[in-house]
């Protein structure tokens, strides 16, 4: 074997902290032995690690790639089906352009294609354009914020007084132009006053809330209380979770997830990472987005962020309250653009469904 040549094989659980040595070389990330078995073994829909899915590669038994996939319980039509998402493509630095993530890939997905009807990802940008061109289809994110501070964040990309300026009177205009075309109607609800609760678990009782919420959509992750307590674990991150109860009968009528993060170079960033509430409970969502506007507020931060397809009511629902979408910007400055890819496994024409999938911060990789 020279240098630079590598050879690929089944991952074992003896490699776990060689992985997570090269991810944190990859993804400059205090990433932990803990965490990896937290995020691949506890996952709820299951872990077939030694069996397949999981794939490196090697140079003279130095590990130098890593490519997976973790199975997602999804809802798809009016079945529950197991699909794949990808995550944690690494190749060390050293290694590049050798094509071990093709290697990889395609081992995976060979490894998958029994099991799961397709799999997704959110690839960084070089990766997105090259799965494109390997078979993979795509869909752009929207990224919606709503500016708490416009003078900081516009400070991140521009020097100059007046650029800044311009930006910011451009961004306010174009939010009271919107202002004036509303598209919203709220609806009706039945529980016009709720109660909101910080919790640090979600209750068992929730699986009942999403029974009633999934039947507004063709195709999302299922949220179980199983997998919203894995999911928003520590290991995932540092969360606030919230939940809107009736003050008429204490069920729960919505729920709210936040996280302290950064976009791009922008540090004082609050995402909403996930936010449902039942059919016809606009008003519950319209409590849920005015606490975390003053929860940011208080915290002194400048952007309140989310992903929400522009198609679905809840688009609506952030527009009213001043979100806007920065894709066109995002173009305009030539910054990459988030994008969900998809590669099909099975026979079944899946591709055009995707585009009914309901998605938040929720279902992106899980760092």
């Amino acid at each position: 074997m020279n240098e630079k040549s590598f050879s690929v094989r089944r991952f074992a659980m003896s490699d776990v902290s060689n992985i997570v040595q090269l991810l944190r070389i990859v993804f400059k990330k205090d990433f932990s032995q803990e965490w990896w078995n937290w995020k691949y073994k506890s996952n709820p829909a299951g872990f077939w690690g030694e069996k397949g899915d999981i794939w490196i590669a090697e140079n003279q038994n130095r590990l130098v790639g890593y490519w997976a996939v973790i199975p997602e319980k999804i809802k798809f039509g009016s079945e529950t089906v197991t699909v794949a998402q990808g995550v944690d493509a690494a190749t060390h630095p050293d290694y590049r352009r050798l094509g071990i993530h093709k290697t990889l890939m395609r081992k995976v997905c060979s490894d998958a294609q029994n099991r799961y009807d397709f799999i997704f990802s959110f690839p960084r940008e070089v990766l997105y354009k090259y799965r494109l061109r390997h078979g993979w289809k795509g869909l752009r994110i929207p990224e919606c914020v709503k500016f708490l501070n416009y003078d900081r964040p516009l400070r991140n990309f521009f020097t100059n007084n007046f650029v800044v300026w311009s930006g910011r009177t451009a961004l306010k205009a174009f939010q009271a132009a919107k202002n004036l075309f509303p598209r919203l109607i709220v609806k009706n609800n039945k529980a016009n006053f709720v109660e909101i609760q910080k919790i640090n678990r979600f209750p068992d009782e929730i699986d009942d809330f999403w029974k009633q919420v999934r039947s507004e959509y063709k195709i999302c992750l299922e949220r179980t209380a199983t997998f919203l307590n894995w999911r928003f674990s520590k290991y995932f991150g540092d969360y606030q979770i919230f939940i809107a109860r009736s003050i008429q009968n204490k069920n729960i009528v919505g729920y709210l997830v936040l996280k302290r993060t950064k976009i791009l170079s922008i540090r004082n960033v609050l995402d909403i990472v996930d936010l449902h509430a039942l059919p016809n409970e606009d008003k519950c969502l319209l409590n849920l987005i005015d606490s975390t506007i003053t929860i940011a507020k208080n915290e002194g931060l400048d952007l309140i962020h989310c992903r929400i397809p522009l198609w679905h009511r809840y688009s609506a629902i952030l527009s009213k309250k001043g979100f806007i979408c920065l894709n066109h910007m995002f173009k305009l400055l030539k910054i990459p653009q988030p994008h969900i890819a998809f590669y099909p496994l099975s026979k079944e024409e899946i591709i055009p469904k995707i585009q009914q999938w309901f998605y938040t911060l929720a279902d992106t990789d899980y760092a």
